[in-house]
């Protein structure tokens, strides 16, 4: 279990954007959540989440515009990204751009959702879990 750190997981699907919220929370995460990249930069910039986990394909403004942004404002926060392309040349893209990893939609165990999460929270000096 975490020691409450937060995340912002950004997804414009809404029954995985419910998953990965309640999956979260119960793991012991404080969670905000927003369906495009849009939503997701004006939550970030008023939270300040320890990490964001965002899909890569979104309209309005995709998860390779919120990486961008997030290095930008912030370079030390952790960004998780999502393909559900199953091409390895956008996972390599994204984290060639700075992503922690990329993993491939869907999730067989969403505990490797939190491994990731708490590897690169650990990495990063914010902690992992106690």
């Amino acid at each position: 279990m975490s020691s409450q750190h937060s995340v912002l997981v950004i997804d414009d699907d809404p029954l995985i954007l419910l998953t990965l919220t309640a999956y979260l929370e119960d793991s012991g995460y404080v969670v905000f959540k927003a369906a495009d990249g849009e939503e997701g930069l004006e939550i970030f910039a008023r939270a300040r989440p320890d990490i964001v986990v965002t899909d890569l394909r979104m309209p309005k403004l995709d998860g390779f515009g919120v990486l961008a942004a997030v290095k930008a404002l912030s370079p030390a926060t952790p960004v998780i990204t999502f393909t559900g392309t199953g091409e390895h040349h956008v996972s390599n893209q994204a984290v060639d751009l700075g992503a922690w990893c990329c993993l491939y939609k869907p999730l067989a165990d969403l505990n490797d959702l939190v491994t990731a999460i708490e590897m690169a929270l650990a990495r990063n000096g914010n902690g992992g879990v106690q």
